[in-house]
């Protein structure tokens, strides 16, 4: 009997590592990189493709199928401020469940005081 259950054990994690979802956020203010670095990690773009992407408008999501059938889903965040602030009211249960990695960036050339306070609630 012991032995069964370790079987339905096994089994069920196999299960489960097929449909892992790992959700890595991209955050940070305008114009800081967060397009390009992910078009680049995960788009495989050269670094000088990116210098004319657009800004992102509101949340982009990419579902990536990675190594052992994990799925990453990048979710890359408008910088406008009333998104943001959009982001940490009537979103923030979607946004912030099931992250696996959040990812802060900023550009230390243009570093502002009010840079990661804005994102401190």
């Amino acid at each position: 009997m012991e032995e069964k259950n370790k079987i339905q054990n096994e089994i069920k994690l196999e299960e489960q590592k097929e449909n892992q979802t790992l959700k890595v956020l991209l955050m940070g203010l305008e114009r800081v990189g967060k397009t390009s670095i992910k078009s680049i990690i995960f788009n495989n773009m050269e670094p000088q493709e990116t210098f004319n992407l657009a800004s992102t408008g509101e949340i982009e999501i990419n579902h990536i199928q990675y190594i052992n059938n994990i799925v990453i889903d990048v979710l890359d965040f408008s910088s406008n401020k009333k998104a943001i602030n959009e982001y940490f009211s009537t979103k923030k249960e979607f946004i912030f469940s099931n992250v696996g990695i959040l990812i802060y960036i900023s550009d230390a050339q243009e570093q502002k005081d009010d840079d990661i306070k804005f994102f401190e609630q």
